[in-house]
């Protein structure tokens, strides 16, 4: 215990003052009485009395000395020495990383990391504190706040976003808000090596501590299906994190959950096994999972879709334009050519592109349309500005405010799709649903247009062949924390994701901003509700390669001093001044009541 202010304690000499104004109390005036045997029985009985008894007589003097006493020390300011923690500015700069959520005993490290910040929290004083959260674009929580409280907060609400980060982008923000005054860096992660190069400026101290322990880890690091000679063939890679050999089993689940496929292999340490699937039953959907980990479990299990490996199959009738026949060869790779528009040939499944067949004739599935008059439509001049609806995944890049049209076909029966483009108030390309199936309408005639000979016009083809076939896909695979650009039809109303519980994480009713994807690694369902119906489609988010490791490094430090590793005790100062003011405003509530109790009796 110290004093910032001992210089105060000469108002001690007030205390010698109070004593001598009770010598100068009151004097009583001399009087004669008859008999002092009544005063005599109560001075026996006064020497008689314990000495603790006698106190009692000068009660308030000893209050009033005891008050004066505190506020003396309250001057003085007194405060306790506590263990503390360098630097003006402190900047935590936190690791929320998959490889952060891998267990050391019953706690990740990432509990661990947030117990440790609460540690430090409790050695600082009166310095101002900044919290990072590393990801691959850093991200500040708060910037230069006092408050325990609200930093304590925000570290009890921090949890894992799974996405890799970038460490070396937030210690470089981190040196940006410290400049030149005397900062603090702690840096909170399980990896970070002390062989990286810092350039560190003379004031500012920087911990790194790396949380866990390096341990036997199994991965797996690829998995992928595809289809060869009309059967489903697969291969998977595992490592083993380890130094010692590894046994484990490989379970390959189907779309509902149905084991095709069990393994039992051996894998040496810090090896990888590749382990080749024959004759997997059919599936859209994949689900690998290796058994046998105990502290990191994110990494044993990934999925592959199996229609994600084939382009779609692509029907083009007799009377399709050769510019579009050209334009959907480099657009798919799987075209077939029909040479006649037959019921029998156009009920394949696939995209369909018909010119020239009666609306009674369709076939059924997706298709592109381009209208030419033979069922009824009636053809119209045209007059105005091309104009297109950009956000329309259709006319992505394909400039159709450029494109020359002088005639256009009009039909009742699909005035009901929307509008992706048109001249004047006459629709020029139409998409939506009919009858049940997505479809595509380009109203004029392709061979009294220069669009064909515009470099967008591949681009339509390729839209059109995606946009009609993305609803029968999966869309695919993603990381944790990515966003997807998401362009809904006109009758969407709502969009959900729907976890592998099919519990709705995410739910939109506006679609003016990309969609943000699920941080936790997993098998998702994005639904689309419309007017009438509802559609699903599946993709997944899986971990990036560098969390598929759970290796740490030992914890270091570079002081600001002297830029060499060592450990630096600190201490700080505790204010305990308001202890003692307390303490003197609580005897003079006491002086007060015996001095009243006095005066009443």
């Amino acid at each position: 215990m110290g004093f910032t202010e001992p210089i105060y304690f000469l108002f001690s000499a007030f205390l010698l003052l109070v004593i001598l104004m009770y010598f100068f109390r009151k004097q009583y005036d001399k009087k004669a009485i008859p008999s002092v045997l009544l005063w005599q029985e109560w001075m026996n009985e006064f020497e008689a009395q314990a000495w603790w008894r006698k106190l009692q007589h000068h009660l308030l003097l000893y209050l009033q000395l005891l008050a004066l006493l505190f506020l003396i020390f309250t001057l003085t300011q007194p405060f306790f020495e506590k263990e503390g923690i360098e630097g003006d500015h402190l900047i935590f700069i936190v690791d929320t990383s998959a490889s952060m959520t891998a267990l050391e005993g019953e706690k990740s490290r990432l509990e661990l990391a947030k117990e440790k910040m609460v540690q430090t929290l409790d050695k600082v004083d009166d310095q101002e504190m900044t919290i990072i959260v590393a990801k691959e674009t850093p991200e500040i929580l708060l910037e230069r706040s006092q408050s325990q409280i609200e930093i304590g907060k925000l570290v009890e609400d921090l949890g894992p976003t799974y996405a890799s980060v970038n460490l070396m982008d937030s210690i470089n923000l981190a040196k940006s808000l410290l400049g030149e005054e005397n900062g603090n860096i702690q840096l909170l992660t399980d990896n970070f090596s002390k062989e990286t190069s810092l350039e560190l400026h003379k004031n500012t101290t920087f911990f790194a501590h790396n949380i866990g322990e390096s341990h036997q880890n199994l991965a797996i690091e690829t998995f992928g299906v595809t289809m060869r000679e009309n059967k489903v063939v697969g291969v998977v890679t595992v490592k083993n994190e380890g130094d010692v050999l590894a046994d484990f089993d490989l379970f390959i689940y189907n779309d509902v959950e149905e084991v095709l496929q069990q393994v039992t292999e051996t894998v040496e340490g810090n090896k990888v096994k590749t382990i080749y699937l024959e004759e997997l039953p059919p599936a859209t959907m994949y689900r690998a999972i290796v058994s046998g980990d105990k502290q990191y479990k994110l990494d044993n299990e990934q999925f592959a879709f199996l229609g994600q490996q084939q382009d779609p199959t692509v029907y083009v009738h007799k009377d399709i334009h050769p510019f579009a026949r050209k334009a959907v060869e480099i657009a798919s790779t799987n075209v077939i050519h029909l040479s006649s528009n037959s019921t029998e040939e156009i009920n394949f499944d696939g995209v369909h592109l018909i010119k020239g067949v009666a609306r009674s004739d369709w076939p059924s599935g997706p298709k592109l349309v381009f209208l030419s008059g033979e069922d009824g439509e009636k053809e119209v001049e045209l007059t105005g500005e091309v104009s297109a609806n950009m956000a329309d995944p259709l006319t992505q890049s394909v400039e159709m405010e450029n494109v020359y049209v002088e005639k256009a076909f009009t039909s009742n029966e699909l005035s009901s799709l929307d509008v992706v483009a048109s001249r004047g108030e006459t629709p020029l390309i139409l998409s939506g649903i009919y009858e049940g199936d997505p479809i595509i309408v380009v109203t004029f005639e392709l061979g009294s247009s220069d669009w064909p000979l515009h470099a967008g016009f591949p681009l339509f083809m390729f839209h059109s062949i995606q946009e009609l076939t993305k609803n029968k896909g999966m869309l695919g695979y993603f990381y944790p924390g990515q966003t997807m650009d998401y362009f809904p039809a006109s009758d969407v109303r709502k969009a959900e994701i729907l976890n592998g519980e099919d519990e709705v994480v995410f739910a939109y009713d506006t679609f003016e901003q990309p969609i943000e994807l699920p941080h936790t690694p997993g098998l998702y369902t994005l639904r689309e509700t419309k007017d009438q119906t509802e559609e699903s489609r599946t993709f997944t988010i899986m971990l990036e390669d560098t969390e598929k490791s759970i290796q740490s490094e030992e914890s270091f430090t570079i002081s600001a001093e002297s830029s060499v590793d060592q450990e630096k005790e600190t201490t700080t100062s505790q204010n305990i001044s308001y202890l003692f003011l307390i303490l003197a405003l609580v005897v003079l509530l006491v002086e007060w009541e015996v001095y009243r109790r006095g005066i009443s009796n």
